[in-house]
């Protein structure tokens, strides 16, 4: 009889107090509006009026800064229309749900859609699940004002370097010319240059895309401090997002299938 009535009394606590304790950080408990964001997003621009400029703030790395991030897009929303924010990954510091929820509170707080490519800390523990849950696929595209935007996951090294990260088959697909869109512009996480990048694919990433002779630029994360160059020097350039940490993010207009870059400091 005792154990019947210990498993009770431990049954009526943890019932009173489930408000007060979580079973477990890692636990995956996102409400209905933290979830599948990136399709949410893309049928937010579908509604939107494309003008003649394209304007696109760039950030990544943001891990913990929430202060830098709550800042930031104060920043963005008070002095500069954009279409949308494209982050480069490292959403979170540990891929933790919590950590999902809290960056997502903030960034949400953008006037305009935002877009997130995953980062490698976004995949520790069991991050692939929660940014699966928050965001959709780890790889994904979209077309607006007749440019393809690519987000691809290039973070070889939690996958273990296993010959399959980045898909370089999935960014074939997708950078392959069609009717819809004139350039590309292809965002990752880790450069290939970089040794969480699988170094027995870097040839054959960079030459997929130069392919077709359509990559506007790209643009990426992991390094925490702003760059503009051309590491390959083959003319594609290479966009390094400043990190929230920085107090900077980026702006990128383009118009024509040019486009300017700013660095703006908050």
């Amino acid at each position: 009889m005792k154990k019947y009535l210990t498993a009770l009394i431990l049954g009526i606590l943890i019932y009173s107090c489930e408000d007060v304790f979580e079973y477990s950080p890692y636990a995956i408990d996102f409400e209905d509006h933290e979830i599948n964001l990136t399709q949410k997003n893309i049928s937010k621009l579908s509604s939107l009026s494309v003008s003649d400029t394209l304007t696109i703030a760039l950030t990544g790395d943001s891990h913990h800064f929430y202060d830098e991030i709550e800042d930031m897009v104060a920043k963005i929303n008070t002095e500069y229309n954009i279409d949308f924010l494209i982050h480069t990954g490292d959403f979170t510091d540990y891929g933790i749900p919590k950590q999902y929820h809290w960056s997502n509170m903030l960034f949400s707080e953008l006037n305009a859609p935002y877009f997130v490519v995953v980062g490698n800390h976004d995949l520790v523990s069991n991050g692939e699940d929660s940014y699966q849950k928050m965001f959709g696929d780890l790889n994904f595209s979209f077309t607006y004002s007749s440019l393809k935007f690519i987000f691809i996951n290039t973070n070889s090294r939690e996958f273990e370097f296993n010959g399959n990260v980045p898909d370089i088959n999935w960014l074939k697909q997708e950078i392959n010319p069609d009717d819809n869109f004139e350039k590309a512009i292809v965002v990752f996480h880790a450069p290939p240059y970089d040794g969480d990048f699988d170094p027995a694919l870097e040839e054959e990433f960079m030459n997929t895309l130069h392919e077709h002779d359509n990559v506007l630029f790209v643009t990426h994360g992991h390094l925490h401090s702003f760059n503009l160059s051309q590491p390959y020097s083959d003319g594609i350039p290479f966009l390094n997002t400043a990190s929230a940490e920085k107090n900077k993010f980026v702006l990128v207009k383009i118009f024509e299938n040019e486009f300017t870059v700013d660095v703006i400091n908050f």
